[in-house]
């Protein structure tokens, strides 16, 4: 009887065991399993959209989900499927025109390569997987940038004026970000370079394969901003989105060029790595782990996270005219922090955009997004020569 008892008494101790072990390893998941993800590149910007249900010449059925109802306008992309006789394309999706209880119907045109009922689709946010030519019909050239890590393909578009636009594309991106706002860019006459950087698919890894969350990419742009110079550029607008943006900013607070700037474009830019690290634990349901998964992004990636805070170095901004578009669905940047920069700011300019996931704020409304580039540019545009820019197709 003794030893019936014992075993019962063990029993909490056993149970407290296995939670414990369980918080142990939500812990290993959450804080260094997402550490790990967020430094790794791993370059893929499409979302899974399911099966096609129904096509014709002209409308797309998808199965309803958060993805496919998603608001605005999107690349869709697939694979070659021996089984329904696809071969790996692209399209257009528009707004959605129509739902049921279970799908979802939209516009669809541009279609390259063929699709078929039963294909696995991909939502691609930056709309075109070309280059300015293929995708917009908009000539270019690829210039070398010559950076402390090896050489790094641009892609340079002519413009009439000296006041130079350097694009910066977010973490794990491709420089097809820069395609939606180019034709606007264009029709400015502003010569544009669209930047690749270290750990890019087509340019030199960094020293540890690591992201660096724009501690060190910066460099990468600054090795641009040279280039540039030498090709003629007297001046710059710096254009980033996501991380491009925190690569954007500390340009400003280290390079030497800096005083080149006279504007910067930031499209759902990461102000504050702290908050974006916060906001994901939040959304996991584990916001008490947001302190540790910061903790061991800035052991693991070598990162101060103070250094790329934003909000609290605002003065390095404060005359420089800012265009500042935030989408308020966005899962990843706090929209709350890209408001409370730019309030911040009396040169700056705050554009929330409801409904507009991270960096989709031209997807949901294109019209919109252009008029207001356009108008932030005006002051910097070279008339000579300027057109009217592609439209999209």
């Amino acid at each position: 009887m003794r030893r019936a008892g014992g075993r019962r008494r063990r029993w909490p101790w056993i149970t407290l065991g296995a939670l414990a072990l369980v918080a142990l390893l939500a812990f290993v998941g959450v804080v260094f399993g997402g550490a790990q993800v967020l430094l790794t590149p791993h370059h893929g910007m499409t979302t899974a959209a399911g099966t096609v249900l129904d096509l014709t010449e002209t409308q797309i059925t998808l199965k309803k989900t958060a993805v496919t109802e998603r608001v605005g306008t999107y690349g869709l992309q697939w694979a070659a499927d021996s089984d329904s006789a696809a071969t790996a394309g692209t399209a257009t999706i528009g707004p959605v025109v129509s739902s049921t209880t279970d799908t979802v119907i939209r516009p669809i045109s541009n279609i390259q390569g063929t699709l078929t009922v039963g294909t696995a689709v991909k939502l691609n946010p930056n709309i075109y997987t070309g280059d300015p030519e293929t995708s917009l019909g908009i000539p270019f050239s690829t210039a070398l940038v010559q950076g402390a890590l090896g050489s790094m393909p641009a892609w340079k578009v002519e413009g009439t004026g000296s006041t130079w636009v350097l694009f910066v594309h977010g973490i794990d991106g491709l420089r097809q970000s820069a395609l939606r706002p180019l034709p606007t860019l264009v029709a400015a006459g502003l010569p544009t370079l669209a930047i690749s950087y270290r750990n890019d698919t087509d340019a030199p890894a960094s020293p540890n394969g690591l992201i660096h969350l724009g501690q060190t990419e910066w460099h990468d742009l600054d090795a641009a901003a040279a280039y540039a110079l030498s090709q003629g550029a007297t001046e710059f607008i710096l254009y980033g989105d996501s991380m491009g943006g925190s690569m954007v900013t500390q340009f400003m607070h280290q390079s030497q060029y800096a005083p080149k700037v006279v504007g910067m474009v930031l499209d759902a830019p990461v102000l504050n790595w702290k908050g974006v690290l916060q906001g994901q634990a939040d959304r996991l349901h584990v916001g008490f782990l947001g302190g540790a998964l910061q903790s061991v992004v800035s052991w693991r990636g070598d990162i101060d996270l103070g250094m790329l805070d934003e909000l609290t170095q605002t003065e390095t901004f404060e005359n420089l005219p800012i265009l500042l578009f935030q989408g308020l669905a966005d899962p990843l940047v706090p929209h709350a922090e890209s408001e409370q920069f730019a309030a911040g700011l009396p040169s700056a300019t705050y554009v929330p955009v409801p409904e507009a996931g991270h960096i989709q704020s031209w997807n949901v409304d294109p019209a919109a997004y252009e008029a207001h580039l356009a108008a932030f540019l005006a002051p910097f545009a070279s008339t000579s020569g300027a057109g009217e820019g592609a439209s999209l197709r």
